[in-house]
């Protein structure tokens, strides 16, 4: 086996037929069937499926698919430091919706500010999404909200975040709720798999409540311009709100019975090994106060 019989492997994977693997390698299309023909016998295993014309990954498939995506990406690293050393250093970063709001820009202005050799690809999307990205080996580390799930990664907890109930400053409700008063306030809030949603719903499925947001978002600032026409109550972090609160545009409410906080998490994958800028850029946020 080769890693020209892995490339091609993925890219079926990836593209779920040969004929459009093909197209996007420049090799004939028999080529590609009869590289993964070689691999099923070679090892006497079945990588796919054919489901209504397309190709599905069978078990088997799947968990190779994932360590040939980690062996490329590490060749790819191999490759890329020997060739140009620290002359063009890639370096990919992941950030959950939230963190890459608020943490990736003060990152990107001290790599700017100090002038180091680095790079940053930044991919933000909802934690799951980062998470899987780096189980794939598309991303040298991220900065995930709250808990992550897979046991395929290991985190540093960086920083603490404080989630908070908000309002307009003249809308018209108490200083002070108990949650199951919060949960029938009209809410405005983020969408499921944002960290600031999994904490609310985990609080009320402890409770037994189910929410009924009024507005359900996947973006911050949807919620605060919301926010502002004094529709409903927020729940959003802190640190993204904290200068609407200062400058008295919102208000915010105490929600006497929970504890609002969570845990942000460095995270990376087990087998990923960092090369030396890689490893700067990783110390940087790691570092970030």
């Amino acid at each position: 086996m080769t890693l020209r019989h892995l490339k091609i492997f993925v890219a079926v994977c990836e593209y779920g037929s040969t004929t459009k693997a093909s197209k996007a390698l420049y090799i004939v299309q028999p080529t590609i069937s009869h590289t993964i023909t070689e691999l099923e016998k070679y090892y006497k295993i079945s990588l796919f499926e054919r489901v209504n014309q397309r190709l599905v990954l069978t078990e088997i498939g799947t968990n190779l698919y994932k360590k040939a995506k980690e062996i490329l990406a590490g060749y790819e690293e191999f490759e890329a430091l020997a060739i140009s050393s620290s002359e063009n250093p890639r370096v990919r970063i992941g950030a959950s919706l939230t963190l890459g709001q608020t943490l990736i820009p003060r990152f990107l202005e001290i790599i700017e500010k100090n002038k180091y050799n680095i790079s940053p690809q930044v991919l933000i999307r909802q934690s799951t999404r980062i998470e899987q990205e780096l189980e794939e080996s598309n991303l040298d580390f991220g900065v995930i909200s709250g808990n992550y799930s897979s046991p395929h990664l290991k985190g540093i907890p960086i920083s603490h975040e404080k989630f908070v109930a908000i309002c307009h400053v003249d809308y018209p409700i108490s200083s002070t709720l108990t949650f199951k008063e919060l949960s029938e306030q009209p809410l405005l809030i983020r969408e499921h798999g944002s960290s600031s949603r999994d904490f609310l719903e985990k609080l009320a499925l402890e409770r037994n409540i189910t929410l009924s947001p009024k507005i359900d978002s996947s973006n911050n600032q949807a919620i605060v311009t919301a926010i502002k026409s004094s529709v409903g109550i927020g729940f959003l972090p802190e640190n993204y709100v904290r200068e609407y609160i200062d400058t008295g545009v919102f208000r915010e409410i105490e929600v006497s019975d929970i504890v609002a906080n969570q845990t942000n998490y460095l995270v990376i994958h087990k087998n990923k090994r960092l090369n030396p800028l890689q490893q700067q850029a990783f110390d940087v946020i790691k570092n970030l106060q």
